[in-house]
């Protein structure tokens, strides 16, 4: 296994999602489908809970797909999705994203259960489809306080133009 990715264990109705390393849009890539499919079908995840102990940077889509996840679980279940972080750097990162809104955010895990994980699935993505995963991980950004609209919609705008330009094509 490499130290950069996501990572996802099930465990009976607990659900967790591991970001190890430095969490880029690239080792995310599969991470949107993912959590579109298991929060649309019956999966069982009455918890769930995401897991930064070991993560060490997230960019901006992975920030994004966290956001993504949360009103996902929000939306199905009425409550907060769990954020499992130690780091203190990490903490505030997530709190000046305004993910502190709609995570709650622990500093231990509730249990000490081995977990098998496994890699989140490849996506076999175009670099347009790509482009587009980026822009709703940033979309999701913008929903969560006016101080991310301002940060991200300049990105979000250029996406979309680039996107125009490139279906004109």
């Amino acid at each position: 296994m490499t130290e950069d990715q996501v990572l996802f264990a099930k465990h009976g109705q607990l659900c967790v999602f591991k970001f190890t390393g430095n969490v880029r849009h690239t080792q995310s890539a599969g991470l949107d489908h993912f959590v579109h499919e298991l929060f649309s079908q019956q999966s069982g995840c009455d918890e769930v809970l995401v897991d930064l102990r070991e993560c060490h940077y997230l960019d901006s889509t992975s920030l994004g797909l966290l956001a993504l996840i949360a009103r996902l679980y929000i939306k199905l279940h009425q409550r907060h999705p769990s954020l499992l972080v130690t780091e203190k750097d990490m903490q505030a990162l997530l709190c000046s994203m305004c993910l502190d809104k709609v995570f709650t955010l622990v500093n231990q895990p509730t249990s000490a259960r081995e977990l098998a994980f496994a890699e989140m699935p490849a996506a076999n993505q175009s670099e347009i489809e790509h482009v587009k995963t980026i822009l709703k991980a940033h979309e999701e950004l913008l929903t969560l306080d006016e101080g991310n609209r301002q940060t991200f919609q300049p990105v979000v705008d250029l996406m979309k133009q680039e996107l125009a330009e490139k279906d004109g094509q």
